[in-house]
C-alpha cells in the first residue's frame, strides 16, 4: 500500500491515452461543477485516476473533516466511481465530535441509535448532522459513493473496498481524484433481479425519479422495491445498504 496522499505534491505527469469511460453518469455536487465529460478538469482528473496509486479511505475521510478537501464531482465509469474534490486552504473543518456523528450515520448507523448512544434528542442529532454536512458543502442527497466508503472505514468498517486517488492541476485549481470499485449488487442472492438493479443504482447515487424514468415505471414502484430490499437485507436507507454491501463482498 502506498503512504497517505500528500496533497502538496506536485501533480502526476498526465499519460499520452487518457482513459474515456463508455458510459458517463456526472453528478454533480457543487453549482460550478463541470458541465460534462468533456471538460478539461473532468478529462485531467480521468488521466489521473489512469495513474493513480491505492490510497486509504481512512485518510480521504480525515482530509474532508478537517476541510482540506471539498467534494466537487461524482461520475460513474464502466467499473469505478470517480469523485473530484478541490484542495481547500480556507474551508471550515469539522470538530472531532462532528465528524464522529457524521462517519457513524454514513456507516448506517440510525440516527436514533446515535441519539440514544449520545443521551441526545434524535431532533438535536439530525440538526447536528446537517449543519455538519452544510460545513462540508454537502447535503443528505448528494454524498458521493467514495466518501461514504472513506466515512466507514474511518470507523473501523472491515471489508471496505480498497480506493486509488491522484492529485492533479487544471486551470490553476488542485484537485484530488478518489475513486473506488462500483459493486456488483449480483452478489446479493436475497433479492431479485430487478431489486439487484435498483439497489447498485442506489448504491451509487441514483435519485428515485432517476430510477423510476430508466426503468419507466412509477416512483411509488421504486419506493415499494427499495422497502422490500430493506426488508430482505434488515438495512434501513442508502447508507446501510452500502455497508451491508461491503461486508456480503460486493466490492471486492
Amino acid at each position: 500500500m502506498s503512504s497517505p496522499l500528500q496533497l502538496d505534491s506536485p501533480s502526476i505527469a498526465p499519460s499520452s491515452s487518457p482513459k474515456q469511460p463508455a458510459r458517463l453518469r456526472p453528478r454533480p455536487v457543487a453549482v460550478d461543477a463541470p458541465s460534462s465529460s468533456r471538460d478539461p478538469i473532468w478529462q485531467a482528473a480521468i488521466t489521473a485516476d489512469a495513474g493513480a496509486a491505492e490510497c486509504r479511505l481512512e485518510d480521504i475521510w480525515q482530509d474532508h473533516a478537517r476541510g482540506r478537501l471539498r467534494v466537487w464531482w461524482e461520475s460513474v465509469d464502466p467499473d469505478r466511481v470517480l469523485m473530484i474534490a478541490r484542495v481547500s486552504r480556507s474551508a471550515r473543518g469539522l470538530a472531532t465530535d462532528e465528524a464522529k456523528l457524521v462517519a457513524r450515520i454514513l456507516s448506517g448507523e440510525q440516527q436514533k441509535c446515535v441519539a440514544s448512544d449520545l443521551d441526545l434528542a434524535p431532533s438535536t442529532v439530525s440538526g447536528r448532522y446537517l449543519r455538519a454536512l452544510d460545513k462540508l458543502e454537502l447535503t443528505r442527497s448528494n454524498v458521493p459513493l467514495p466518501l461514504i466508503l472513506a466515512a466507514q472505514a474511518w470507523v473501523g468498517i472491515p471489508e471496505v473496498p480498497s480506493a486509488r486517488s491522484a492529485c492533479f492541476e487544471s486551470d490553476g485549481q488542485a484537485c484530488v481524484v478518489v475513486s473506488v470499485a462500483r459493486a456488483f449488487t449480483s452478489r446479493i442472492v436475497r433479492l431479485t433481479p430487478a431489486e439487484r438493479e435498483i439497489a447498485q443504482w442506489i448504491i451509487e447515487g441514483c435519485s428515485r425519479f432517476y430510477i423510476a424514468h430508466q426503468r419507466r415505471t412509477s416512483v411509488h414502484t421504486v419506493a415499494r422495491q427499495f422497502n422490500a430490499i430493506n426488508d430482505a437485507l434488515r438495512t434501513t436507507g442508502r447508507y446501510a445498504l452500502i455497508r451491508s454491501a461491503v461486508e456480503l463482498g460486493c466490492f471486492r
